[in-house]
Protein backbone atom coordinates (compact mmCIF):
# COMPACT_ATOMS: atom_id res chain seq x y z
CA UNK A 1 0.00 0.00 0.00
CA UNK A 2 1.43 3.15 -0.61
CA UNK A 3 2.83 5.16 2.08
CA UNK A 4 0.31 8.84 1.79
CA UNK A 5 -2.49 6.50 0.95
CA UNK A 6 -1.91 4.40 4.33
CA UNK A 7 -1.82 7.08 6.18
CA UNK A 8 -5.66 8.34 4.26
CA UNK A 9 -6.51 4.47 4.78
CA UNK A 10 -6.50 4.71 8.65
CA UNK A 11 -8.73 8.03 8.67
CA UNK A 12 -10.85 6.43 5.96
CA UNK A 13 -11.86 3.80 8.09
CA UNK A 14 -14.25 3.13 11.26
CA UNK A 15 -17.00 5.73 9.98
CA UNK A 16 -19.61 7.01 11.66
CA UNK A 17 -22.61 8.87 9.57
CA UNK A 18 -24.04 11.42 11.68
CA UNK A 19 -27.48 13.51 9.90
CA UNK A 20 -28.26 15.76 12.72
CA UNK A 21 -29.74 19.47 11.80
CA UNK A 22 -28.81 19.05 8.44
CA UNK A 23 -31.80 20.85 5.89
CA UNK A 24 -31.97 21.47 2.49
CA UNK A 25 -33.79 25.18 1.33
CA UNK A 26 -34.91 26.40 -2.30
CA UNK A 27 -35.17 29.80 -3.73
CA UNK A 28 -36.01 31.00 -6.53
CA UNK A 29 -31.76 31.83 -6.65
CA UNK A 30 -30.42 29.01 -4.77
CA UNK A 31 -30.49 25.78 -3.12
CA UNK A 32 -28.60 25.86 0.16
CA UNK A 33 -27.66 22.63 2.82
CA UNK A 34 -27.33 24.23 6.41
CA UNK A 35 -26.07 22.34 8.95
CA UNK A 36 -28.89 23.85 11.48
CA UNK A 37 -28.18 27.47 11.36
CA UNK A 38 -24.91 27.24 9.38
CA UNK A 39 -24.26 27.16 5.68
CA UNK A 40 -22.53 24.31 4.47
CA UNK A 41 -22.91 24.83 0.61
CA UNK A 42 -25.01 26.35 -2.00
CA UNK A 43 -25.58 25.38 -5.67
CA UNK A 44 -26.91 28.51 -7.40
CA UNK A 45 -29.96 28.15 -10.14
CA UNK A 46 -28.77 31.98 -10.83
CA UNK A 47 -25.79 34.11 -11.54
CA UNK A 48 -25.01 35.50 -8.38
CA UNK A 49 -24.21 38.94 -7.61
CA UNK A 50 -20.71 38.70 -7.63
CA UNK A 51 -21.40 38.26 -11.84
CA UNK A 52 -22.52 42.16 -11.79
CA UNK A 53 -19.15 43.19 -10.81
CA UNK A 54 -17.08 40.66 -13.59
CA UNK A 55 -17.47 40.58 -16.82
CA UNK A 56 -20.77 39.44 -18.59
CA UNK A 57 -19.04 36.29 -20.33
CA UNK A 58 -18.16 34.82 -17.13
CA UNK A 59 -22.01 34.61 -16.05
CA UNK A 60 -23.04 31.04 -15.03
CA UNK A 61 -25.79 29.15 -12.99
CA UNK A 62 -25.14 25.25 -12.50
CA UNK A 63 -22.29 24.82 -10.34
CA UNK A 64 -21.39 24.78 -6.19
CA UNK A 65 -19.94 27.69 -4.21
CA UNK A 66 -19.55 28.70 -1.35
CA UNK A 67 -18.54 25.23 -0.07
CA UNK A 68 -18.07 25.42 3.87
CA UNK A 69 -16.26 23.39 6.70
CA UNK A 70 -18.13 22.54 10.21
CA UNK A 71 -16.22 25.65 11.44
CA UNK A 72 -17.11 27.98 8.99
CA UNK A 73 -14.05 27.82 6.79
CA UNK A 74 -14.99 28.77 3.53
CA UNK A 75 -13.12 26.76 0.90
CA UNK A 76 -14.21 27.62 -2.14
CA UNK A 77 -14.25 30.42 -4.70
CA UNK A 78 -15.81 32.19 -7.35
CA UNK A 79 -14.77 34.56 -9.94
CA UNK A 80 -11.05 34.33 -9.17
CA UNK A 81 -8.99 37.45 -10.32
CA UNK A 82 -6.91 35.53 -12.23
CA UNK A 83 -9.40 32.78 -13.87
CA UNK A 84 -12.97 33.79 -13.30
CA UNK A 85 -14.14 31.55 -15.42
CA UNK A 86 -13.37 29.00 -12.56
CA UNK A 87 -16.73 28.82 -9.99
CA UNK A 88 -16.73 27.01 -7.18
CA UNK A 89 -17.15 23.15 -7.42
CA UNK A 90 -17.91 22.85 -11.27
CA UNK A 91 -18.14 20.59 -14.54
CA UNK A 92 -16.79 22.09 -17.69
CA UNK A 93 -15.49 20.21 -21.12
CA UNK A 94 -12.58 22.32 -22.94
CA UNK A 95 -11.91 21.25 -26.50
CA UNK A 96 -15.19 19.28 -27.79
CA UNK A 97 -16.26 18.91 -31.74
CA UNK A 98 -20.37 19.15 -32.29
CA UNK A 99 -21.72 19.20 -35.28
CA UNK A 100 -18.52 20.65 -37.42
CA UNK A 101 -18.10 22.92 -34.85
CA UNK A 102 -15.83 23.45 -31.51
CA UNK A 103 -17.92 25.05 -28.63
CA UNK A 104 -15.82 25.30 -25.35
CA UNK A 105 -17.69 25.21 -22.04
CA UNK A 106 -14.60 25.75 -20.10
CA UNK A 107 -13.10 28.93 -20.95
CA UNK A 108 -16.07 31.32 -21.06
CA UNK A 109 -14.18 34.41 -22.79
CA UNK A 110 -14.26 32.19 -25.97
CA UNK A 111 -17.97 32.70 -26.24
CA UNK A 112 -17.82 29.41 -27.25
CA UNK A 113 -20.20 27.35 -24.62
CA UNK A 114 -22.29 27.87 -21.84
CA UNK A 115 -23.83 25.90 -19.05
CA UNK A 116 -26.95 26.58 -17.32
CA UNK A 117 -29.16 25.57 -14.28
CA UNK A 118 -32.59 24.22 -15.85
CA UNK A 119 -34.72 22.93 -13.43
CA UNK A 120 -34.67 21.14 -9.47
CA UNK A 121 -36.13 17.36 -9.96
CA UNK A 122 -36.39 16.72 -6.13
CA UNK A 123 -34.99 18.08 -2.49
CA UNK A 124 -33.75 15.57 -0.59
CA UNK A 125 -34.13 15.27 3.26
CA UNK A 126 -33.60 11.76 4.90
CA UNK A 127 -32.54 10.53 8.63
CA UNK A 128 -28.67 10.85 7.67
CA UNK A 129 -28.25 12.57 4.70
CA UNK A 130 -29.90 15.08 2.37
CA UNK A 131 -29.11 16.77 -0.73
CA UNK A 132 -31.08 17.65 -4.16
CA UNK A 133 -31.38 16.64 -7.92
CA UNK A 134 -31.40 19.25 -10.36
CA UNK A 135 -30.76 19.65 -14.15
CA UNK A 136 -28.19 21.81 -16.32
CA UNK A 137 -28.23 22.85 -19.98
CA UNK A 138 -25.46 23.08 -21.92
CA UNK A 139 -25.55 24.82 -25.14
CA UNK A 140 -23.39 25.79 -28.31
CA UNK A 141 -22.71 29.38 -28.42
CA UNK A 142 -21.21 28.63 -31.68
CA UNK A 143 -23.97 27.28 -33.65
CA UNK A 144 -25.86 29.62 -36.50
CA UNK A 145 -28.87 31.32 -35.44
CA UNK A 146 -29.08 31.18 -31.96
CA UNK A 147 -27.52 28.18 -29.04
CA UNK A 148 -27.78 25.09 -29.67
CA UNK A 149 -28.71 22.40 -26.55
CA UNK A 150 -25.62 20.09 -26.78
CA UNK A 151 -25.98 17.81 -23.67
CA UNK A 152 -28.51 17.64 -20.58
CA UNK A 153 -26.81 17.17 -17.68
CA UNK A 154 -28.35 15.71 -13.84
CA UNK A 155 -26.96 16.41 -10.95
CA UNK A 156 -27.30 14.46 -7.90
CA UNK A 157 -25.71 16.10 -5.13
CA UNK A 158 -26.38 14.14 -1.02
CA UNK A 159 -24.63 15.58 1.72
CA UNK A 160 -23.58 14.26 5.11
CA UNK A 161 -22.13 14.80 8.41
CA UNK A 162 -18.93 12.85 10.27
CA UNK A 163 -16.30 13.96 13.07
CA UNK A 164 -15.01 17.58 11.81
CA UNK A 165 -16.43 17.13 8.36
CA UNK A 166 -18.74 17.39 5.72
CA UNK A 167 -18.91 14.62 3.11
CA UNK A 168 -20.29 15.45 -0.22
CA UNK A 169 -21.40 12.70 -2.93
CA UNK A 170 -21.85 14.02 -6.60
CA UNK A 171 -22.83 12.14 -9.17
CA UNK A 172 -23.33 13.73 -12.92
CA UNK A 173 -25.10 12.31 -15.79
CA UNK A 174 -24.69 13.49 -19.09
CA UNK A 175 -26.69 12.68 -22.08
CA UNK A 176 -26.71 14.07 -25.50
CA UNK A 177 -30.08 16.71 -25.82
CA UNK A 178 -30.23 15.15 -29.46
CA UNK A 179 -28.82 12.61 -31.91
CA UNK A 180 -25.47 14.15 -32.88
CA UNK A 181 -22.60 12.59 -30.97
CA UNK A 182 -20.28 15.09 -28.83
CA UNK A 183 -16.12 14.41 -29.03
CA UNK A 184 -14.35 15.21 -26.16
CA UNK A 185 -11.15 16.26 -27.83
CA UNK A 186 -7.39 15.32 -26.10
CA UNK A 187 -6.99 18.42 -24.06
CA UNK A 188 -4.38 18.86 -20.64
CA UNK A 189 -7.41 19.80 -18.63
CA UNK A 190 -11.55 19.99 -18.47
CA UNK A 191 -13.58 17.75 -16.34
CA UNK A 192 -14.56 17.86 -12.87
CA UNK A 193 -12.86 20.93 -11.23
CA UNK A 194 -12.49 22.56 -7.78
CA UNK A 195 -11.52 26.35 -7.22
CA UNK A 196 -10.24 26.45 -3.71
CA UNK A 197 -10.02 29.55 -1.35
CA UNK A 198 -8.76 32.55 -2.45
CA UNK A 199 -6.87 32.72 0.76
CA UNK A 200 -4.41 29.95 -0.60
CA UNK A 201 -3.67 31.88 -3.41
CA UNK A 202 0.56 32.47 -2.97
CA UNK A 203 0.33 30.52 -0.07
CA UNK A 204 3.59 28.39 1.01
CA UNK A 205 1.57 26.37 3.34
CA UNK A 206 -0.75 24.97 0.48
CA UNK A 207 -0.87 21.27 0.28
CA UNK A 208 -2.05 19.77 -2.84
CA UNK A 209 -1.03 15.59 -2.70
CA UNK A 210 -2.04 12.83 -4.42
CA UNK A 211 -2.91 9.41 -2.72
CA UNK A 212 0.16 8.61 -4.27
CA UNK A 213 2.32 11.07 -2.29
CA UNK A 214 3.02 13.24 -5.20
CA UNK A 215 2.90 17.46 -5.15
CA UNK A 216 1.41 19.69 -7.47
CA UNK A 217 4.08 19.48 -9.78
CA UNK A 218 5.06 15.65 -9.91
CA UNK A 219 1.23 14.81 -9.43
CA UNK A 220 0.39 16.74 -12.02
CA UNK A 221 -1.13 14.07 -15.18
CA UNK A 222 -0.69 11.23 -12.92
CA UNK A 223 -3.55 9.19 -12.27
CA UNK A 224 -4.50 9.30 -8.66
CA UNK A 225 -7.27 7.87 -6.53
CA UNK A 226 -7.78 11.03 -4.55
CA UNK A 227 -6.28 14.67 -4.27
CA UNK A 228 -6.00 16.42 -1.05
CA UNK A 229 -6.11 20.17 -0.77
CA UNK A 230 -5.33 21.92 2.35
CA UNK A 231 -4.09 25.10 4.04
CA UNK A 232 -4.73 27.74 6.63
CA UNK A 233 -8.01 30.16 6.73
CA UNK A 234 -8.02 32.93 9.52
CA UNK A 235 -5.16 30.63 11.05
CA UNK A 236 -6.91 27.47 10.98
CA UNK A 237 -6.14 24.25 9.19
CA UNK A 238 -8.73 22.88 7.03
CA UNK A 239 -9.48 21.73 3.24
CA UNK A 240 -10.72 19.26 0.99
CA UNK A 241 -10.28 15.70 0.22
CA UNK A 242 -11.43 14.60 -3.68
CA UNK A 243 -11.89 10.72 -4.41
CA UNK A 244 -12.85 9.28 -7.50
CA UNK A 245 -15.24 6.66 -7.96
CA UNK A 246 -14.17 3.21 -9.49
CA UNK A 247 -16.80 3.41 -11.55
CA UNK A 248 -16.17 6.32 -13.59
CA UNK A 249 -14.65 6.50 -16.72
CA UNK A 250 -11.21 5.34 -17.82
CA UNK A 251 -10.74 5.35 -13.51
CA UNK A 252 -8.47 6.34 -12.22
CA UNK A 253 -8.82 9.36 -14.18
CA UNK A 254 -5.68 11.70 -15.07
CA UNK A 255 -5.46 14.84 -13.00
CA UNK A 256 -4.63 18.51 -13.62
CA UNK A 257 -2.48 19.49 -10.58
CA UNK A 258 -2.63 23.69 -11.54
CA UNK A 259 1.43 24.59 -10.17
CA UNK A 260 0.52 28.02 -8.27
CA UNK A 261 -3.51 27.98 -8.50
CA UNK A 262 -5.65 26.48 -5.77
CA UNK A 263 -7.29 23.93 -8.07
CA UNK A 264 -7.31 20.98 -9.57
CA UNK A 265 -9.72 18.81 -11.91
CA UNK A 266 -10.09 15.15 -12.89
CA UNK A 267 -9.76 15.06 -16.63
CA UNK A 268 -10.50 11.67 -18.17
CA UNK A 269 -8.80 13.12 -21.99
CA UNK A 270 -5.91 13.76 -20.88
CA UNK A 271 -4.17 10.98 -23.22
CA UNK A 272 -6.82 10.56 -25.73
CA UNK A 273 -10.30 11.58 -26.81
CA UNK A 274 -13.58 10.72 -26.46
CA UNK A 275 -16.71 10.66 -27.90
CA UNK A 276 -20.61 10.64 -25.98
CA UNK A 277 -22.59 9.20 -28.36
CA UNK A 278 -26.78 8.53 -28.71
CA UNK A 279 -28.37 6.75 -26.46
CA UNK A 280 -25.35 6.73 -23.84
CA UNK A 281 -24.77 8.50 -20.60
CA UNK A 282 -21.95 10.02 -19.43
CA UNK A 283 -21.77 9.26 -16.10
CA UNK A 284 -19.14 10.28 -13.44
CA UNK A 285 -19.01 9.87 -9.32
CA UNK A 286 -16.79 11.86 -6.41
CA UNK A 287 -16.60 12.06 -3.21
CA UNK A 288 -15.68 15.58 -1.23
CA UNK A 289 -14.76 15.40 2.36
CA UNK A 290 -14.49 19.25 3.58
CA UNK A 291 -12.53 18.89 6.77
CA UNK A 292 -11.13 21.27 9.26
CA UNK A 293 -8.28 20.53 11.31
CA UNK A 294 -5.60 19.65 8.14
CA UNK A 295 -6.81 16.39 7.70
CA UNK A 296 -9.99 14.04 6.60
CA UNK A 297 -11.40 13.77 10.38
CA UNK A 298 -11.72 9.63 10.56
CA UNK A 299 -12.68 9.77 6.90
CA UNK A 300 -15.15 8.59 4.61
CA UNK A 301 -13.88 6.32 1.81
CA UNK A 302 -15.44 3.45 3.39
CA UNK A 303 -19.05 5.17 3.92
CA UNK A 304 -21.64 3.72 1.64
CA UNK A 305 -23.36 5.91 -0.80
CA UNK A 306 -27.12 6.60 0.32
Amino acid sequence: MRPIFCVLFIFLCHVRSQGGDLLVRETDAAITVLNGRSTVLVYNKAPTADTEENDPVYTRSGYIHPVFTPSGKQVTDDFAPDHPHQHGLFFAWTRTSFEGRSPEFWNQKKMAGGISYAETVELIEEDDHVGFEVRHRWDDLTAPIEPKAVLTEKWEVLVRKAEKAYVIDLVSRQSLAGERPLVIEKYHYGGMAIRGSRAWMGEDDLLMRTNEGLGRIRGNHTRPESVVMSGLIDGSPCGILAIQDPSNFRYPQWVRLHPAKPYFVFSPMVEEPFTIEPGEAYVSKYRYVIFDDGRPAKSLRSLPRP
